[in-house]
């Protein structure tokens, strides 16, 4: 089993994370979706390696809930400190 964590941009309504859970747990593979309030964001249990987190922020999209980008480790291997990843 895989997890996601996807941060989401802004406030979160609770009726608009209700349905972006639904959305989410109507794809096939998706086992269980969470919600957090503070920060918003989305835990989502994946059966193996379907759908892809492109394909989870696509559905949220056309739900209305849009994620955060995804931040990427340092290519050169020097960190500033400055983003705090």
């Amino acid at each position: 089993m895989k997890n996601e964590t996807l941060p989401l941009l802004g406030t979160v309504s609770a009726e608009a994370a209700e349905q972006a859970c639904a959305s989410l747990k109507a794809l096939p593979g998706v086992q269980d979706v969470s919600f957090s309030a503070d920060p918003a964001r989305l835990n989502v249990s994946l059966d193996g390696t379907t759908p892809s987190r492109v394909e989870l922020t696509a559905v949220l999209a056309k739900a209305g809930v849009l994620v955060e980008a995804e931040q990427r480790a340092h290519a050169s291997g020097s960190c500033c400190g400055g983003c705090g990843s």
